[in-house]
């Protein structure tokens, strides 16, 4: 499955000094490092459809990799083809092993010469806030249906927590004031993922739903809190 390509994968650029997460915008592995991005996708085969993935990452990341299980034979005519391929297109691959999670770099990948267009460059700006705003690192990439850990989950989450600190009830100001949450107010009353009710001009609780969250994400918050004052990792 993609998601055992994952870890081995952001092990080795982590040792290289980048700060990597899992599903950014959807790209499977996100990371930067001085500034400069680099997204990985994964696939248990080296197919077409991973390569037009990897294609199209290219719009919004400059430097792609595309990160796949090692092939018997890497001598083959079918895989040196492919690799020739890559190499044409500018996208980087990564061989990982099933025993033994070893990683092989068999080519780098060449910065993408894309014509910035608004739609582009305002994705490129979304997808660089997203990371930048997230607390934590713990999303997996090439997981599906899982529930991502995104800058707005983290924001509301530390909403939740600090309403359920005041007793359970309260009002946006004094949940801002005690989470340090700019966009209180705004989660509080937009309530996307069920967690709060209002119950009275300017009040709020947190219903059942809520309760469920705090213990369903309690190492998402616990992970957030130690970071104190700033909540945030790698900063």
């Amino acid at each position: 499955m993609e998601k055992d390509l994952f870890k081995p994968i952001k092990k080795y650029f982590e040792g290289q000094g980048f700060e990597c997460d899992g599903e950014v915008d959807g790209i499977d592995l996100y990371m930067e490092k001085d500034g400069q991005a680099v997204a990985v996708e994964l696939k248990v085969t080296l197919d077409f459809r991973v390569v037009m993935q990897a294609a199209l990452r290219q719009k919004l990341v400059p430097y792609v990799y595309i990160g796949t299980f090692a092939v018997k034979n890497t001598r083959s005519p079918l895989f040196r083809d492919k690799l020739y391929l890559l190499k044409r297109l500018g996208i980087g691959l990564i061989l990982v092993t099933k025993s033994s999670k070893a990683i092989s770099v068999m080519c780098e990948p060449a910065e993408a010469d894309i014509r910035d267009t608004s739609t582009i460059v305002r994705k490129r700006k979304h997808l660089k806030r997203e990371f930048s705003e997230r607390r934590t690192r713990l999303n997996t990439g090439g997981v599906n249906k899982q529930k991502l850990i995104t800058s707005y989950r983290e924001d509301a989450l530390l909403v939740l927590n600090a309403l359920a600190e005041l007793g359970g009830e309260g009002s946006p100001a004094d949940v801002r004031t005690q989470c340090g949450v700019e966009r209180a107010y705004n989660i509080l009353y937009k309530n996307h993922y069920g967690w709060f009710k209002r119950v009275g001009t300017g009040r709020y609780n947190v219903t059942d739903k809520g309760y469920a969250a705090l213990e369903e994400f309690e190492d998402v918050l616990y992970t957030m809190l130690k970071n104190k004052p700033d909540g945030r990792t790698g900063k």
